[in-house]
């Protein structure tokens, strides 16, 4: 496949400029966040299919909290909208169950690593569904932790795309054995903070962590002390296991919605304040605390239903 441009979109960065916005125009600043962000993964899918005949992979990468899985779906969509077909495909399938990871110094199973998958697995089915495009799939079942007992059928067309979307989609342990000329690879992640004046407010990897925060707290149950404890290890396994492959992307895509820590400031603050003076995190919580509330609230039901932020703070209110 020939080279697409490799470039991303960067946004004001302003905390007074956003502010500004969203007290005079939050539909407007809102529209036009989505409108750039819905054009730039549609010109993806565009040379994606315009790349050549036959059977492609999009491989997409980036760390916790980057929009991998609504921008995946945003890709299947425009795909399907040109009249071929797409199919999304998680790596957490190929996760190998509990306790089947390697182990860490301190006797922590590494969920971050590579080798937390079935490797071999995972090569198996690639290659099947590019070569022969059918393969039996695996799921893993995050109820019981586990692979679920029976993989399913998945079969594709002559010129259908599918979408691998995964931290690991990147690393060369598994794009190695694949052919190049068959893959788009795509690297997702917030690419930019928000400053007042030359000091940063918040920083482009706390901006990931303050989704993930309202994300597990409204969908799984996760209490703030709880984010903030698995934080460290998430960004451990971002060194070690996404970033030294980001250079390897065809493609980079900048996943901050500017408008994004408006919508999401007073439900952070309302979580963030649970946690107590006697929490080790008790300090950095009330950091993020003082910074978000210097954010102009903005109405998250003026959100669209389809936006990438949705995968962050649900369909509805939030509550």
């Amino acid at each position: 496949m020939i080279n697409f441009v490799d470039y991303y979109i960067h946004y004001t960065e302003r905390l007074r400029h956003i502010n500004d916005a969203v007290k005079n125009s939050p539909q407007e600043l809102i529209y036009q966040m989505e409108h750039q962000y819905r054009k730039r993964v549609n010109e993806i899918a565009d040379f994606v299919m315009t790349a050549g005949p036959g059977r492609k992979l999009v491989m997409i990468a980036g760390p916790s909290s980057s929009g991998k899985t609504t921008t995946a779906n945003m890709i299947v969509e425009r795909v399907k909208a040109s009249g071929a077909n797409a199919v999304r495909l998680s790596l957490d399938d190929f996760f190998k169950g509990e306790r089947k990871a390697p182990l860490l110094p301190n006797g922590v199973y590494d969920y971050e690593s590579v080798y937390a998958l079935d490797i071999e697995l995972m090569h198996e089915c690639m290659a099947a569904l590019l070569a022969h495009g059918r393969c039996m799939m695996p799921r893993f079942d995050f109820s019981t932790k586990s692979p679920a007992p029976e993989r399913y059928p998945l079969e594709i067309g002559e010129n259908d795309v599918v979408i691998v979307e995964g931290i690991h989609a990147l690393n060369s342990i598994i794009t190695d054995c694949l052919p190049d000329d068959k893959m788009v690879k795509i690297y997702i992640s917030v690419k930019q903070g928000i400053k007042e004046g030359d000091e940063e407010v918040i920083s482009a990897r706390q901006i990931r962590f303050l989704r993930r925060l309202v994300r597990d707290y409204k969908f799984r149950s996760s209490a703030p002390n709880r984010t903030f404890e698995m934080w460290p290890q998430v960004q451990r396994g971002e060194e070690l296991y996404i970033s030294p492959y980001k250079r390897t992307a065809t493609v980079t895509i900048n996943s901050i919605h500017i408008y994004e820590v408006n919508a999401i400031a007073d439900k952070a603050i309302e979580i963030l304040g649970q946690i107590g003076e006697d929490s080790p995190y008790y300090a950095e919580a009330q950091d993020y605390i003082k910074n978000l509330a210097l954010f102009e609230n903005l109405d998250e039901r003026l959100i669209p239903a389809d936006s990438m932020i949705r995968e962050f703070i649900g369909q509805g209110a939030l509550s």
